[in-house]
């Protein structure tokens, strides 16, 4: 049964001419029984190229830093608390993990209750094939002289954190403020030309924005400020009040 099920899923996807028309009933897809379907490297590659598909890769930062698929969503499986902000409701998700915690990271999701799971990959295992464009994360090492180059050079800067750590903290004057609770309906605002700096409290979710931005086309170059603000503040980097209410 479930190798019939998987073949149906692989038609429907290689015979789709286009995301708009794909339509995979919620019947079909994993946790049927209580288990989860294991995604073959070639149906996981076209699913990259479909609008109706987000591929979540779930393993730990500091291991995604070294090498991630192209057009993946990095949301580690400690930072789902997240997914909603990058992810909309009902969407078809397929989630890239590794073998030690996978189980628990697809429950966690499932818990949710707002996503369809449609299975899940093995970094390790799928990176095998010649399938995949890897990247690595492209980090700044975040000093107060490196920022100042920064706005000297009127270079572009995000700040993702959140509107209460904005006014608890202040802001970098010339940084465009873009909270990543609001990425869904606001990164049209992300800018478009030249590097973007992403700034967030500590790293971490300047590398969801920064991997949510390239999913949705953005070719320009995306450099994580390494230690977020915390690092900008222990470097006494001269903040303003935040503008905002």
């Amino acid at each position: 049964m479930n190798k019939l099920l998987f073949l149906y899923f692989s038609i429907l996807l290689i015979s789709s001419s286009s995301s708009s028309k794909l339509f995979l009933s919620k019947t079909f897809f994993s946790n049927l029984s209580g288990q989860y379907t294991k995604i073959n490297p070639s149906v996981l590659k076209k699913s990259l190229g479909l609008k109706d598909f987000y591929v979540i890769d779930t393993r730990e930062m500091t291991t995604v830093a070294s090498g991630y698929i192209s057009n993946t969503i990095i949301v580690q499986s400690s930072m789902l608390s997240w997914l909603s902000s990058v992810v909309p409701d009902l969407a078809n998700i397929i989630v890239i993990t590794d073998s030690s915690n996978y189980m628990t990271t697809l429950n966690k999701i499932q818990s949710l209750g707002k996503y369809r799971i449609y299975g899940y990959c093995l970094y390790d295992e799928v990176t095998k094939y010649p399938y995949f464009t890897i990247k690595k994360v492209e980090y700044n090492q975040n000093t107060k002289e490196s920022i100042q180059d920064i706005v000297n050079s009127k270079g572009n800067i995000i700040d993702v954190r959140e509107v209460t750590e904005y006014k608890e903290t202040g802001v970098i004057k010339e940084a465009k403020l873009i909270p990543l609770s609001t990425f869904l309906n606001q990164y049209s605002n992300i800018p478009n030309k030249g590097s973007v700096y992403v700034f967030c409290k500590s790293g971490m979710r300047a590398i969801i924005a920064m991997s949510f931005a390239k999913r949705f086309g953005f070719t320009n170059n995306f450099i994580i400020m390494k230690g977020g603000m915390n690092q900008a503040i222990r470097e006494k980097y001269p903040l303003v009040p935040y503008p905002g209410k």
